[in-house]
């Protein structure tokens, strides 16, 4: 699991009642360190990413007031999260780098110019917020933005490394095995996804009962493939290298476009979008035909932009039905 760091003081915890104490023993003082204020929605929004990522809590704080803010942390509310305090920067430096290994941080948060030195040596995101007046409700969405951007950069990167080896061997395959080669490839395909047909109907039919939807119902298959491309995008595979957009969705039918694709973008600067075609597209009937959540659906691609279409058209229908 990814994790962010959160900085405590000015960031989550409004510590200004007892500013009159700095310098002094008292300023951590138990009773006065467990009266300091939350930061208006930082509770909530921690809540909501620690169901997603690890919190990792640091302050500028000397050990000994280490009980009083873990309490303070625990009757605000705020979810569990490892906590280190160094009163010093350069402590808190070197706690970064023993963090480093520890943690796979995705973000930091923070109010401070300090905070960001610490988020630069994390190698993550930056966030800083207004010193205790930070506005929470933008934070999500700033993280989720930038793993986002992260997802595509690294899918992106993964499957130029892929294309550019096949676009290398397969045309020594096929100069050697002819069009067999594709007539094996998409049987192998085929074999894989009759072996997983239980296993993925049992787990299709528990997603679509979870969005209340019905597989009879192309209309909810509509719903369903748009669902789990948004909110399960973080294992999609083609997440952010190809665009879609909805054609027809009725109770009988159900119909997309892939207006760009990256991996037509690739073979095409290869050369070779056939080889890309027999790979990519002409497979697609092992999963899109008769799928394992309604084998009634019947699959047709008529056009794609391996084949130099100006989109792919992806279609499934229940001819039975209509």
């Amino acid at each position: 699991m990814k994790a962010i760091l959160v900085f405590i003081d000015g960031t989550i915890c409004d510590t200004r009642k007892r500013h009159h104490l700095i310098g002094t023993p008292d300023f951590y003082e138990g009773e006065r360190v467990l009266e300091d204020q939350a930061i208006q929605g930082s509770v909530t929004c921690l809540n909501e990413l620690s169901q997603r990522y690890e919190i990792v809590y640091i302050a500028a704080r000397p050990e000994s007031a280490y009980l009083h803010t873990e309490g303070w942390l625990k009757n605000k509310g705020y979810p569990k999260g490892d906590l280190y305090l160094s009163d010093h920067h350069e402590g808190r430096l070197a706690l970064i780098k023993e963090m480093n290994g520890k943690y796979d941080f995705i973000a930091g948060i923070g109010d401070r110019w300090d905070d960001n030195e610490l988020h630069y040596e994390l190698g993550c995101l930056s966030i800083i917020l207004k010193e205790y007046e930070g506005k929470w409700e933008t934070v999500t969405d700033r993280i989720d933005r930038y793993q986002r951007r992260r997802k595509i950069e690294a899918s992106r990167t993964r499957l130029e490394g892929k294309i550019e080896g096949l676009a290398r061997v397969c045309p020594l395959l096929l100069s050697k095995y002819g069009e067999q080669l594709w007539e094996a490839y998409l049987g192998s395909v085929l074999e894989l996804a009759e072996s997983s047909r239980v296993t993925r109907r049992a787990e299709d039919l528990a997603s679509f009962a979870k969005y209340n939807l019905d597989p009879s119902d192309l209309r909810d298959a509509a719903k369903w493939d748009g669902i789990l491309r948004e909110e399960d995008w973080e294992n999609n595979p083609v997440y952010g290298l190809q665009e879609f957009e909805l054609v027809e969705a009725s109770q009988y039918r159900y119909a997309h476009k892939v207006t760009y694709c990256y991996y037509a973008e690739l073979w095409r600067k290869h050369g070779r979008p056939d080889i890309g075609y027999q790979i990519h597209c002409h497979t697609d009937i092992a999963w899109w035909n008769h799928p394992a959540w309604n084998p009634e659906v019947v699959f047709e691609q008529p056009k794609t932009l391996m084949q130099g279409d100006d989109f792919c058209l992806f279609i499934q229908s229940l001819p039975s039905k209509e």
